[in-house]
This record gives C-alpha cells, structure tokens and sequence, in this order.
C-alpha cells in the first residue's frame, strides 16, 4: 500500500481491509459527499465549504474535480455511519447552504453520495482517477486557492501524481463523532427526530423519508405525480431532487 492508498483509507476506507471500499459490509460509510456543476461554479460550493468550518466547526472538506463537469466536496468522517444517515445529512447541507432554486433544476447541478440507486446503494467514484473518453482527463483533489482555476474546466489533463496527493489528503482531519452528532441535531431537527443521523447499528433495510401525505390526487399519470412531489414544499430535499431527475429521465 504506497502513501496515497495509506492517506485515502485513513481519511474515507469504511471497511479497513479493503482501503477503496466506501461502504461496509454492514451498510456503513465514512464518507459523505457533495457535488455541484453542469456548468461548473466554484463560487458556489464555496460558500457550502466555508459554512460548514464556521457554523459546525467541522474541519475543512477535501476539494476535488470530477473530470467531467462539476466541483465535489468530500467530508470524511471518523466513525462509520449508516448510509441513510449520510445521505440525510447530504441533502441537509446542500438544501441549507445550496442556492434555493426550482427542484428540476437542483436536479441537473446537484449531487449527494451515498444515494440509493438500483435497489440498493451507490457512493462517488473514487478520487483520484482517469476518466474514460479520447482524451487524457484526471479527476483529482485540489486546494482550496486553486479550485477557482478549474471553473472553466473541472478537470487535469495531466495525471495529479499519487505523492501531490498524499500530501493534499495528509493535510485533512476526519469529522469527529462530536461534532457529527451536533450538525445532525442542527441539520436535521426540521424534518426528523435530533438523533435520526447518529451513528447506530446497520440495519437491513434502509430507513425512507416520510413522503408527504397532503398531495391532491388521484394521479391518472405518474408524471403528474412526480411534479407535485416535485414541487411540494413539505416533502424532503432528496424526495424533490429524485422527482425531478425521474421527470428528465421520462423526456424524450
């Protein structure tokens, strides 16, 4: 195991026998992640990046680019938590830090990881790596005074080299278990109960967002269904981001 792969599984490895893994046997990750981009705007997670060192008094996310469209943050976490959990408090970062905008769009420039996906769960893709396609593209992480370089292009075209990353990771600190519990009573007191994001025993299936209950229907057409999900005031972030993103998937 050479310093990158040491420096990647100290920060994010949910399962320490095996340093690439983002989720555990046990359903667990150490790893949250959020993504904003299509077009890329650093400016904007920027200000996600600096709230939560302020207001939680976590320590600084790690910054990366994709290398196809779009700026991540990446927070790692010390303890392992449930996927649902980290997916809450994803959503909850971005709602209370992201630019308020129509659902369909969140849609299109907003991602969170871990996210359910086929019947199961999925987490970003690790960083850093070549991406597939003609030309040479790297995603990577970068520091903080470089990222608004890469507004027009969140990519390298050269690859970061394992050590110059090492050295970015080694700089980085996990979330403690502290201060974990302390955002998730403040992100998430508004929709759930204080302690739903709290580290606690994986269980086999995942727990589901309350969906609202006041949506006028009957619904003869499941998309008209998905727009007042969609558009519906009460119902949680990640409920009107999956509405919209099955609404564009429906397009022709």
């Amino acid at each position: 195991m050479n310093r990158l792969h040491s420096e990647w599984a100290r920060l994010f490895a949910a399962d320490p026998s095996d340093h690439t893994d983002l989720i555990d046997p046990q359903g667990r990750t150490r790893s949250l992640v959020v993504g904003w981009g299509r077009p890329a705007d650093w400016s904007t997670l920027a200000a996600l990046w600096q709230a939560v060192q302020a207001e939680l008094e976590w320590p600084a996310p790690l910054i990366a680019v994709d290398g196809h469209g779009a700026f991540q943050l990446w927070f790692p976490l010390a303890e392992p938590v449930p996927l649902q959990a980290a997916h809450q408090v994803a959503a909850a970062l971005a709602a209370r830090w992201l630019p308020r905008a129509p659902a369909e769009a969140v849609a299109r420039r907003l991602s969170v990881w871990p996210r359910a996906a086929d019947g199961g769960w999925q987490h970003a893709a690790r960083v850093p790596a070549r991406q597939p396609g003609p030309e040479p593209r790297w995603s990577a992480f970068v520091a903080p005074d470089l990222a608004a370089v890469f507004n027009d292009e969140p990519a390298l075209d050269i690859d970061p080299g394992d050590d110059a990353q090492a050295e970015l990771l080694a700089r980085h600190r996990c979330i403690n278990a502290q201060a974990w519990a302390r955002a998730c009573q403040s992100l998430l007191k508004s929709e759930r109960a204080p302690t739903a994001a709290l580290p606690e025993p994986a269980t086999n299936e995942p727990a589901t967002e309350p969906a609202p209950t006041d949506l006028a229907g009957p619904f003869d057409d499941p998309a008209d269904f998905l727009k007042a999900v969609m558009n519906h005031p009460g119902a949680p972030l990640a409920q009107r981001i999956e509405a919209a993103r099955a609404l564009l998937l429906k397009r022709p």
